[in-house]
């Protein structure tokens, strides 16, 4: 039993190696457009930040605003447009099982951004990263028309043991739009708020550290309906 479920990680991790490096590779965007996961109800679709991106400081800059802005993030540093540029080509471009996906709406207008990140793990789970709206008060529900779609999409082509996310537990918001989602609390983490050099970054504590803990990250899991 073990080595059938080995070889069953093995195809899964490969699948999401080659769905990302595939999409991510794209530099025309007639190409990507034609790659592009669609919303339900033609609300919109997503578009693949991919390579045809890594340069655009239009893209860059509109990323570098949305994460100035969100407060959703669990580390917080000073955002700049070189920072955003080395964030987009070394976390997430050239991580094999991190990609990120823009929600766009059916006029074009790019709303916010959401992801897959920690892919390639033994479990066979896929993390739900960076579900950002930039954009506020227009096109209600449009995020979790991405998030629906994006999980559908996942489930269908590279087809993991099933979804992982992570938020802070003052973040209500977050959790209650996850659980409107379908997602379910599995446990939380104790964490550490680590502050230096004018960055905060929130860590699991240490074993030998007997503190209260600053805050948890709630830790949640989605499961598709075909397993």
């Amino acid at each position: 039993m073990s080595n059938i479920c080995t070889e069953e990680i093995k195809v899964y991790q490969a699948k999401v190696i080659a769905e990302f490096a595939s999409l991510k590779s794209i530099y025309r965007f007639d190409e990507l457009v034609s790659c592009s996961i669609r919303l339900a109800d033609e609300k919109g679709y997503l578009l693949c930040v991919s390579e045809l991106y890594a340069e655009d400081e239009d893209l860059i800059a509109k990323l570098a605003q949305w994460r100035e802005e969100a407060t959703t993030f669990h580390n917080q540093f000073k955002v700049t447009l070189e920072g955003t540029k080395q964030w987009l080509r070394k976390l997430v471009l050239d991580v094999p099982d991190r990609i990120l996906f823009l929600v766009v709406n059916c006029y074009g207008h790019p709303i916010g951004h959401l992801g897959f990140a920690n892919s390639l793990n033994e479990e066979g789970l896929m993390e739900l990263d960076n579900v950002i709206r930039g954009v506020q008060c227009v096109e209600r529900g449009i995020m979790s028309y991405g998030v629906k779609s994006l999980l559908n999409w996942a489930e269908s082509t590279i087809i993991p043991k099933g979804f992982c996310l992570r938020t802070l537990q003052d973040n209500t918001h977050a959790i209650n739009f996850y659980t409107n989602l379908g997602f379910i609390i599995e446990g939380k983490q104790p964490l550490r708020r680590v502050e230096s050099n004018g960055e905060i970054n929130h860590i699991p504590l240490s074993q030998d550290d007997q503190e209260p803990p600053d805050n948890y990250f709630v830790c949640m899991k989605y499961v598709p309906k075909t397993l």
